[in-house]
């Protein structure tokens, strides 16, 4: 090999380990690291980059996830497809054309916002909630295409790992996000005390992605609505069951 080609080599070799290092951790890992390796200035620098550039990576995540968060983001997310692909925003009137001609001069995003409200206020349970609203923007996704569709899996992810990170009432403990494994998997996934939450978080959808890739879209929309969960949510579930079997004379 000459010494170009090899230089070439070196060269993607070196940006396939940072892109590694960047995915496998968290901008709090970088952020511990810096605490740890701070008297060695120069390093300490380089982990405050990246620390940065991993939060920079994810907006979203800078704001609480929330119900209605998440509505507004569906809602942004549809109109930025729209306005990008002709034949998004022709789906996306065909699909909801009752909103969408609610009046003569209707905007995609009036329609839209229409559209997700109606779905926040029909629905009670967040699961069902979860799941309306990520339909809507995988239908949108998978019409604008392939790059489209990966990044829009890519910032649900996030936003599933952020709300699970975040809901200190529904997932207390490191234990309680580790037991959400069993969505997939029959045993919680293994963690260490000192682990932070939202690399936890985030190993749970690496996990995920290895053990059953062909159903990762599915575990993405519940883990979210995991992550939404009040404790009113889990009294609405449990009375409804019960209404249930005493329908069926159980």
């Amino acid at each position: 090999m000459t010494s170009p080609e090899r230089s070439g080599s070196d060269g993607v070799r070196a940006a396939r380990a940072l892109l590694s290092l960047v995915e496998e951790h968290s901008a709090d890992d970088f952020q511990a690291a810096e605490a740890i390796l701070g008297g060695q200035q120069e390093l300490a620098q380089v982990l405050q980059l990246l620390r940065n550039f991993k939060r920079q990576q994810s907006p979203e995540d800078q704001e609480p996830i929330s119900m209605e968060r998440l509505r507004e983001i569906v809602k942004d997310e549809l109109v930025a497809l729209a306005r990008d692909n002709v034949d998004v925003e022709r789906a996306l009137r065909e699909r909801f054309d009752q909103y969408t001609t609610a009046s003569p001069s209707s905007t995609l995003e009036d329609a839209m916002a229409r559209a997700t409200r109606r779905i926040d206020k029909q629905l009670v349970a967040p699961a069902e909630k979860v799941s309306r609203f990520l339909k809507m923007l995988r239908f949108a996704s998978e019409h604008a295409g392939q790059a489209h569709r990966a990044r829009i899996e890519s910032l649900l992810r996030n936003l599933a790992i952020s709300a699970i990170d975040e809901n200190v009432i529904v997932l207390p403990t490191l234990h309680s996000i580790a037991q959400l494994r069993t969505v997939w998997s029959p045993n919680p996934l293994p963690y260490k005390a000192q682990e932070s939450r939202r690399h936890l978080a985030e190993r749970l959808f690496k996990d995920a992605e290895r053990l059953t890739p062909d159903t990762i879209e599915d575990i993405t929309t519940r883990l979210l609505a995991e992550g939404l969960r009040s404790p009113a949510d889990r009294a609405i579930a449990e009375t409804r069951r019960i209404n249930t079997k005493k329908a069926h004379g159980e």
